[in-house]
């Protein structure tokens, strides 16, 4: 007599006692025929979730793309910046050859005016008979001069270039993307009637409007290049507001602290903060004084100790 003993093993859902019947690979749980199904349905409905979440984020991507139309609106930046750039190249190449053609003209008729009055001086004295030791020496003298301003033409003129003077400036290419969200410009320290809101994104004036009031940003910048882009606004466009760099060894907290000796930026009536500097070459501009609201792009470039703005 021959007998058997099996052992079966039981659905692993909660409270099921059926048997189970296939064992999920990706789980390693045994279901039975029922919870073989409600399984396979949960699978679906996490994987649709994963599909939504994708075509969410590829459409956000699409409407990004459509909404800056970043690529080519930055390509047609730089052609145009080309052709402005070859247009202004061109333009004072031009002048230049007008000025050399006009200096030349001028050497040539001063030249030939002064060699005709020799040759009427020479004629007249040999018609008349009129001339002495002193006037042949009078007479070689001018004929060597015209001799040496004839062989010493071009020379005469020079060209060279105005370094204080900048025909074509130079692109700056920056990307806030490059850096991570918890790598952005927050402010975090300041004084005077101050409210820092929105995790330090949000600064604003809330004390009495005359009264003066400062803010830092968190971060140092002593290498490489950075680009803070910021949005600046004032109720009245009376008021003055200002956006610089400071020192690391300058605190606005102390007594001290003064924005005009300290620091060094712009002030929104189209003023310049860079006490003690000499800047023979800097062009003021005209774009900010009279307006109440500033969409601000600062670009630090600290190898090259510069910064500039754009609005």
């Amino acid at each position: 007599m021959t007998s058997f003993s099996s052992s079966k093993t039981h659905c692993t859902s909660n409270d099921c006692k059926s048997v189970g019947i296939l064992k999920c690979e990706g789980c390693s749980h045994i279901f039975c025929r029922k919870h073989v199904n409600e399984h396979r349905d949960l699978l679906n409905h996490q994987l649709d979730e994963i599909v939504l979440d994708y075509d969410a984020l590829h459409q956000t991507i699409i409407e990004e793309e459509n909404k800056e139309k970043n690529y080519d609106n930055l390509l047609k930046q730089i052609d145009k910046w080309e052709q402005e750039s070859i247009m202004k190249i061109q333009q004072t190449a031009n002048e230049a050859r007008q000025q050399i053609e006009i200096l030349f003209t001028s050497q040539k008729e001063t030249i030939s005016k002064e060699l005709y009055n020799l040759a009427e001086e020479l004629r007249n004295a040999r018609i008349d008979d009129d001339f002495v030791e002193t006037d042949l020496h009078k007479w070689t003298t001018m004929l060597e001069k015209l001799q040496h301003n004839v062989n010493n033409f071009s020379p005469l003129i020079t060209i060279s270039e105005d370094s204080t003077k900048l025909l074509v400036a130079k692109l700056f290419v920056s990307s806030t993307r490059q850096q991570d969200l918890e790598n952005y410009e927050q402010f975090g320290i300041s004084f005077g009637n101050v409210c820092i809101a929105e995790n330090g994104y949000l600064a604003y004036h809330s004390g009495p409007r005359r009264e003066n009031a400062f803010v830092c940003g968190m971060k140092e910048y002593s290498s490489g290049k950075y680009s803070i882009r910021f949005v600046m606004n004032k109720k009245d466009p009376e008021y003055i507001m200002s956006f610089n760099i400071i020192s690391k060894s300058i605190s606005i907290l102390n007594k001290k602290f003064h924005i005009v000796k300290s620091s060094y930026g712009w002030y929104t009536d189209d003023g310049i903060c860079c006490y003690d500097v000499d800047m023979p070459s800097y062009k003021l501009r005209h774009d900010m004084d009279g307006e109440t609201t500033f969409e601000i792009e600062l670009l630090i470039d600290c190898d090259n100790r510069k910064i500039s703005y754009f609005n």
